[in-house]
């Protein structure tokens, strides 16, 4: 049962949600609420008692609205009211914002982690595992509860069974401290990286997090924690070019090799010669 009501600003709690605001965003949109107005109104529950009642009304869709409103200095808001508690409010929060296009990469895995997650608690654990008749060891194939979870965010977001893996894999995966500290970043929406970022150790995921309050390029950060390469010994990689070049050369190339370095081919044996060639070589190979 749902109702519309026009609430004061003033008597909605906003508790923690699943997608900060971007006041950037929310001043967009504050500009087009002042010359159009609200278009759609954003969603609360009654909590009478919140707060020694002070807020009776909680949000659970419409961060960024708010926020707007407040920008403009309202005093109140168009809003619909919906008889849930608080896992069913986070489950409409989370529907509401997966149909958006608008979406990071890191907002996306995060939503779907977070849907998964009341999607348990609701129907029970979904337990990795693999289809006996298949290869796959996905584990929205195991129970229906994942099935129809998998099935439910795929066609929410239009992509396919192995983007739907990556974007679970980094909701699960990725450090907390990396995941706010990613915000605000282009990694925010590169899939590929945060999928990297979410393979790693939980304690080198930490190191990261903490490197970007230095350094906000993440590329950087990853390049400044891999190993110095060994320094690379010039003079002994010309001599096993030159050793090789010597193998592969023909009489004819090798007599003239001799005369542009000043020796006399005629003074050298051809023993002697290939003696030194191949002291020449163990040397290259033992650098």
């Amino acid at each position: 049962m749902a109702s519309f009501k026009s609430l004061p600003i003033s008597s909605i709690f906003v508790g923690d949600r699943a997608r900060p605001v971007d006041e950037e965003v929310a001043a967009a949109i504050a500009a087009s609420m002042a010359d159009r107005g609200l278009i759609n109104p954003i969603t609360v529950r009654a909590t009478p008692a919140a707060n020694g009642g002070s807020t009776p009304w909680t949000l659970i869709a419409g961060g960024h609205r708010l926020f707007a409103a407040k920008l403009n200095n309202w005093d109140e808001i168009d809003a619909i009211v919906v008889s849930a508690d608080a896992a069913e409010a986070q489950l409409i929060e989370i529907s509401e914002n997966l149909y958006r296009n608008d979406l990071t990469a890191l907002d996306r895995s995060i939503f779907v982690a977070k849907f998964r997650e009341l999607y348990e608690e609701k129907f029970g654990k979904i337990s990795q595992g693999g289809d006996r008749k298949s290869k796959s060891n996905d584990w929205t194939l195991v129970f229906s509860p994942g099935r129809e979870l998998s099935d439910r965010v795929q066609d929410r977001f239009g992509f396919g069974r192995s983007t739907y893996f990556n974007v679970t894999k980094i909701g699960q995966s990725l450090h907390p401290a990396l995941r706010q500290a990613l915000r605000g970043t282009e990694a925010e929406d590169d899939q590929k990286l945060l999928l990297k970022l979410a393979s790693l150790p939980e304690a080198k995921q930490a190191g990261i997090a903490a490197g970007l309050k230095i350094e906000p390029d993440v590329r950087k950060v990853l390049d400044a924690d891999r190993p110095a390469a060994p320094p690379i010994d010039v003079q002994a990689s010309l001599l096993k070019k030159l050793t090789a070049a010597w193998d592969e050369a023909d009489e004819q190339t090798r007599y003239e090799f001799l005369v542009h370095a000043g020796i006399d081919p005629l003074d050298i044996s051809g023993t002697a010669l290939g003696d030194m060639m191949d002291e020449a070589r163990r040397e290259a190979v033992a650098a």
